[in-house]
This record gives C-alpha cells, structure tokens and sequence, in this order.
C-alpha cells in the first residue's frame, strides 16, 4: 500500500473473490453483444455492451493505442456479478471511426464520451485507463454528480512519471512506420507495451491491420498518436485543476512497479484530490487490470458498491453513500 491510500487492501480484495464469485478468465458466462453508437459530430464508435440493462452501469474506456478489447475479460467478469456494462472504441481506435478533420484532442474524446454518458437513463460510473483515464477524470469533472455515480482511474494520474512516458512514446515510434512481419509487430509489442505474446500471433489479430502498402500496422489512426494529442502542452496542469473539481467518489487503482503512476504521481494525485482512494496492486505494472483481473475487479466492485451506499466507506469521517445518491434503474 502507498502511504496516501485509504482503501481495503490487496490481500483483503483477494480475500474476497469467492465472495464476489469473480468468474474464471475465458469466453463463457454473460454474454457480449457488439454494437454502435454514434456520435453528434456523426462518427460510429464501435461498442460491447453486456449484463443486464436494468443494473448499474459502468463504462469502460481503453488507453491509447488499444481497443475495447483490451477491457473485454474484465467486461466479462462484471456483468457475471450484476453490472450492466458498456465499453468502446475511442475514435480513431479499433473499429471506430477515424475523425475527418483528424482531432484527437481531449476535448473531442471528453465530447464522445459525455454523449454516451447522456444517452442513458441513469447514472454510470465510468472506469479509464491510461489515456482514458484522462478522458474519464475530465468528463467527470465536467459533468459532476447530476450525470455520473462514480470514477475509477487505472495507471492515470494528472502527473506521470518521465520514464513510463518515455517508454510508450518510443513505442508509438517504433510503430509509426508498420512493420514488415507478424513476428517484427509481437516483439515490437512485448518490448515496449508489457504485453507477452509469444509466437501465438492469432491473439494480434483484432489489434492489427493491412495497409495499402502491404504492411502491419496497428488498428488506430496514426494522426491519433501524434504528441499534440498524447502530450498536450499544459496538460498536467489542466487534469490537476480537474481533479480538485471531482465532487464524485473517485477511486486510483495502480500497479506498484508501474512506470507511469510512481508513489510521486500519487502523491501529487492526493494533494489535488484528498477525498480520492487509492489502491495499489502489489507487483503490478502499467496493465495490472489484464495481470490480476481477479483483484482489480474485486476492489472496483467494492468501491462501486460503497459510491452506491450498498456497502460502508473504510474511511471514517468520508462516507461515500453521504455524498451519493443510489444509483436509479431503466433503460
């Protein structure tokens, strides 16, 4: 645990996957429906949506340069416990749309999501990762408590750490041109993107495409990994200024041995947000939601419950039913 977090512990959330009956990583259980939504600005983001629409809602938003497929196990696990689920492809990644005029700024990303968010009929919780992350901390704070229940962020805090930073940005560079061979693409992944693949390449097979010239690229818009959009000037001050705005239940999950959200990022995350818990999952890295599918489920879960006020906050004097309202049912 880092010295600023305020949450059950890891060893607790473990304690307690019989109890929430996380189910087993694989493709049975509840299942995933593939669908559209489309945007005002007329761009189709491409979504899954599982669990049983009258229960409470949570949408997931991927990182930069993945899909909703990367959320698609814990998708899976939370609707095999009661949540009605909802993730998408950011535009320009995945079978989304690319956007015309090429704006991948946050503020279009925040534009998408607070469309999906208005589209239903009751309050979500919204959980993000890395670079959705940031678009879940702005969208929230935008829109507040009137629109949302909660907010989980994993691996993203307004301050990131220079070598986790660095690490994806040579990756992205790395890809920039594509790549020659299905092979050169895995070891590129494995590298830099603390993802094992190994030789069973069929698991690239929703994260690649062919381009015109013949070679393997991955499945986003190469404008949307220019570092105008990645590394906006200001940035940190900007999602720093929106974190001291939540007026929701927020919720940090890290890996400690992540590159990007070091004891520093939290930290400095705790003094803009002193209400926000934080939950570390022991030698996780950056992608510990897919490394422990188990534990982050089970301490997302637990939070949800307690922003709902189904369960009590462990923090005294910070009770998360006083500040939020039970989440209301209908589709």
């Amino acid at each position: 645990m880092s010295p600023a977090s305020n949450c059950p512990s890891m060893e607790a959330c473990l304690a307690a996957v019989d109890h929430h009956a996380i189910p087993a990583p694989d493709d049975s259980g509840t299942p995933i429906i593939s669908a559209h939504f489309t945007t005002p600005e007329g761009l189709r983001l491409a979504t899954d949506i599982a669990g049983d629409p009258w229960r409470p809602r949570l949408i997931f938003i991927h990182g930069g340069g993945q899909s909703r497929r990367s959320w698609r196990r814990a998708l899976r696990a939370m609707a095999d416990v009661g949540f009605s689920v909802v993730s998408f492809d950011l535009r320009g990644h995945g079978e989304s749309d690319w956007a015309p005029d090429g704006d991948y700024s946050l503020d279009a990303h925040v534009r998408d999501l607070t469309a999906i968010v208005r589209a239903m009929p009751s309050k979500p919780s919204i959980v993000g990762a890395s670079m959705g992350g940031r678009v879940a901390l702005q969208t929230a704070a935008e829109l507040g408590p009137e629109l949302l229940q909660a907010l989980v962020l994993v691996d993203l805090t307004p301050k990131l750490d220079q070598k986790g930073t660095q690490r994806i940005w040579s990756f992205l560079q790395a890809s920039a041109n594509g790549f020659d061979t299905i092979e050169e693409a895995a070891d590129t992944m494995e590298h830099y993107a603390e993802r094992e693949v190994g030789r069973n390449y069929f698991r690239l097979r929703n994260s690649i495409r062919i381009g015109d010239d013949g070679r393997i690229y991955w499945r986003w818009d190469p404008k949307a990994a220019h570092e105008d959009h990645l590394s906006p000037s200001g940035i940190e001050e900007r999602l720093a200024e929106s974190s001291a705005k939540l007026e929701i239940p927020t919720l940090l999950v890290r890996g400690t041995l992540s590159d990007l959200v070091t004891d520093e990022c939290v930290t400095h995350f705790r003094r803009c947000q002193p209400k926000a818990e934080v939950f570390d999952i022991v030698g996780g890295g950056h992608l510990m939601k897919t490394q422990r599918l188990d534990v982050f489920c089970c301490a997302t879960i637990d939070f949800i419950k307690r922003a709902m006020g189904v369960l009590e906050s462990p923090s005294t004097g910070d009770s998360a039913s006083g500040r939020n309202a039970a989440l209301s049912s209908g589709r």
